[in-house]
């Protein structure tokens, strides 16, 4: 089974006190593209507003995940963007937390799991509470012990 922690850990949760989703979306991809040109991260960011090999999904209960296709990345990449922000909604729910996954191409069968996982996780009762400012130790240890049972 695809461990999420095995692609997180506290450094890829960063919190953002506005939601600005242009903002916080490149800030997530700058952040899972850490170590390539800002050049590099700059097309990235721009595919994903074209929708070209990307997109953003709404997971409900206020979780929603951005997501695009790269070759030039050898492994999945995962960043979280915890909101500070009430005002904000997202179908209905304040939006707690973005994530921001880069996908090889060659990957996607992992990344298939890895959404399968993540859907279970965020549908654990805990989880709207668990993910909020202030708490990323919080959130790795319930990604943990959702992980070791």
């Amino acid at each position: 089974m695809v461990k999420l922690l095995s692609y997180l850990s506290e450094d890829d949760i960063l919190e953002f006190p506005h939601f600005n989703e242009k903002k916080v979306n490149k800030a997530l991809i700058e952040h899972c593209l850490q170590g390539f040109d800002r050049e590099f991260q700059q097309k990235a960011f721009s595919m994903l507003k074209l929708k070209t090999n990307g997109k953003n999904l709404n997971l409900t209960r206020g979780f929603a995940l951005t997501h695009i296709r790269l070759d030039a990345v050898d492994d999945i990449k995962i960043a979280v963007g915890i909101i500070d922000n009430k005002t904000k909604r997202l179908v209905g729910n304040t939006l707690k937390a973005l994530f921001c996954i880069v996908i090889p191409e060659d990957k996607c069968q992992v990344y298939l799991s890895l959404m399968a996982h993540l859907s279970r996780l965020l549908s654990e009762e805990e989880a709207t509470e668990v993910f909020k400012p202030g708490n990323k130790k919080g959130i790795i240890e319930f990604i943990r012990q959702f992980e070791d049972n």
